[in-house]
């Protein structure tokens, strides 16, 4: 589909089939995607199909015409865009859709998102549907619940002297902290959720919706000129000034899954030196205390450390479990219980563990689930050592460039788990590129995957991208995170293929022990405890994470993000230059800039 940067006046905008994304006001960006959404009774969220675009470009305005249709159950839906920017600043996005036979729908229509760059306790008004307005601001910390309701229209400062101001029309729109699920944004969305759903769409229905943005000059303020061709090209050169202070990286590990393993599997995971691996033992399983004893003897086989997670444990399976549990304690950090029925494990679960198999171990309290369950349900954390759960950048959004972005909110998302821990060592983990299960589906048996792999599997996790996501994970995480854990450690969402091979070599074509690009960046952090903060002036283009050792040893882990070839200019702590080839992750080794 196409992809084409446009100018409205004095705005530049990316358009990307269908979507409207990053809209910039100089150096601003004051929306980050204008998109239409279609998630069904599962909240899953399914592809559109571009049926045809048509786009009209003038020096400063433009015009977009795009017919897509739905899948799965929205197959038979299509929607008509009309899209324009005028010299004024002026940005319209509207959608007419319809059906020739009903479906299911949780949520379908507009949705508009919000930067969370710049934006955390930025000013807000609110017009509502009764003429009223409200004064608010964008949360600072990660809200639990929409902190915005019934909007009507919305304006906040652009940039000094310049108010965006953007009004909806076809729905009752609310806002949603999207940090909650590691999305770096904000959201604006159509269909209050306090409205029952799933509800069925017909084809009486017709679904028109529009939000159009308009700039308001406030005081002196000039607005810009026109955008010339110089102003949206990116440089070929992209600079990334290196910090002189250091923070620690977390203690890392992988998971166990699908035991046993070969001895050359044991052997590739040892070579990496990781802290620590994790195991969730299902205790209505066959031999629970079996699982737990084999997790052990990997454990020291590959000289790590354990973190063991037990899902639904009754009395008798604690008592079948503690002397296993017993044996095998002196390698373990961290325990946790959790239940299917429970997104948050109960004050009441974590007591008759505790009773069952000892107080005095290190218990985790938490959710397999995501943050935003811990931030909506506070656990309890008497008697907790630790505090953790899970996360992946695709509750939402799959694309590229989206995944990349959201690696920013999850400094945010430690900052606020750490108030909540009180005290306790703070665990994120399992990470994994997509979501390992569903925690909302309503019916799970027609919660399919959008894809030729399995829900759980991402063709990126055998590619650059799969590692380049990961260093800039880590880089967000360093100094906030005790531990983390990432992907399993074998299989095609791991960071090696088992030596069997592909489970599906059509869809997956992994050959038999491969391992994937995040084995190396797991291999390059090797011997290195440190980060420096850095900054790129072309963060869509190029990044880093810049390592250091105790011993003084620097090594730059290099992103380079587009289809191009880019020189790489250190500053600050580094002074050097690097050329790395396109659509990369690089390693290099650097040295340090005399004082």
């Amino acid at each position: 589909m196409t992809r084409q940067r446009l100018t409205a006046g004095p705005l530049q905008v990316d358009y990307d089939s269908g979507d409207l994304r990053c809209i910039r006001l100089g150096n601003q960006e004051i929306v980050r995607r204008i998109y239409v959404v279609f998630q069904d009774r599962n909240w899953t969220a399914r592809p559109w199909i571009i049926e045809s675009e048509s786009i009209e470009t003038e020096q400063d305005s433009f015009q977009i015409d795009v017919r897509a249709r739905g899948t799965f159950d929205a197959s038979p839906f299509t929607w008509r865009g009309h899209v324009t920017g005028s010299p004024d600043g002026e940005i319209t996005y509207s959608i007419e859709g319809d059906t020739p036979s009903a479906f299911l729908r949780n949520r379908l229509g507009i949705c508009l998102l919000h930067p969370m760059a710049g934006f955390p306790g930025r000013a807000c008004t609110i017009g509502h549907a009764s003429g009223e307005t409200s004064v608010t601001a964008f949360p600072d910390r990660i809200a639990a619940h929409q902190p915005f309701m019934d909007v009507r229209w919305m304006k906040y400062p652009a940039v000094d002297g310049v108010d965006t101001r953007l009004d909806f029309s076809g729905e009752v729109f609310e806002t949603e902290d999207h940090r909650n699920w590691s999305d770096a944004s904000y959201k604006t969305y159509c269909t209050p959720i306090a409205l029952s759903f799933p509800v069925e769409v017909t084809p009486e229905d017709v679904i028109r919706q529009s939000v159009r943005l308009t700039l308001n000059t406030v005081g002196t303020y000039a607005v810009a000129p026109t955008a010339t061709e110089s102003d949206v090209i990116t440089s070929d050169v992209v600079t990334i000034d290196v910090g002189a202070d250091t923070v620690r990286l977390p203690l890392l590990g992988t998971q166990i899954t699908d035991l046993p393993w070969s001895d050359d599997e044991v052997d590739s995971i040892r070579h990496l030196g990781l802290n620590h691996l994790l195991i969730t033992i299902d205790a209505t399983g066959p031999d629970p205390a079996g699982d737990l004893r084999a997790a052990y003897d990997v454990a020291i086989r590959t000289a790590t450390r354990l973190h063991v997670r037990l899902i639904d444990a009754d009395d008798a399976a604690y008592s079948s479990l503690r002397p296993t549990v017993d044996e095998v304690a002196p390698l373990v950090d961290s325990w946790m219980v959790l239940r299917r029925d429970e997104s948050v494990t109960s004050s009441a679960q974590q007591r008759v563990a505790r009773d069952a198999l000892g107080a005095d171990l290190p218990w985790c309290a938490g959710t397999d689930h995501y943050f935003t369950e811990i931030n909506r349900q506070h656990p309890d954390m008497s008697g907790a050592t630790w505090l953790g759960f899970s996360l992946n950048p695709q509750v939402h959004a799959h694309d590229d460039r989206s995944i990349l972005q959201n690696t920013a909110s999850h400094g945010i998302i430690a900052r606020d788990a750490t108030s909540i821990a009180h005290g306790a060592r703070l665990h994120i983990g399992p990470v994994s590129l997509r979501p390992r299960f569903n925690p909302n589906a309503t019916d799970p048996d027609a919660d399919v995957s959008s894809t030729d792999l399995p829900a759980s599997v991402d063709d990126r996790q055998r590619t650059w991208l799969g590692a380049a996501w990961t260093a800039l994970s880590l880089r967000a995480l360093a100094g906030s995170v005790d531990a983390v854990t990432y992907f399993e450690a074998l299989g095609w969402r791991g960071l090696r293929e088992r030596d069997s091979g592909s489970a599906d070599p059509d869809a997956f074509p992994s050959g038999p022990g491969e391992e994937f690009p995040v084995y190396g960046l797991l291999r390059a952090l090797e011997g290195f405890s440190l980060v420096h903060p850095t900054t790129s002036d072309q963060p869509e283009v190029a990044d880093a994470l810049i390592l250091a050792s105790a011993t003084g040893q620097l090594r730059a882990l290099i992103l380079n993000l587009e289809d191009s070839p880019r020189s790489i200019r250190f500053t600050g702590t580094i002074n050097d230059t690097i050329e790395v080839p396109p659509l990369s992750l690089t390693s290099t080794d650097l040295i340090r800039s005399a004082l």
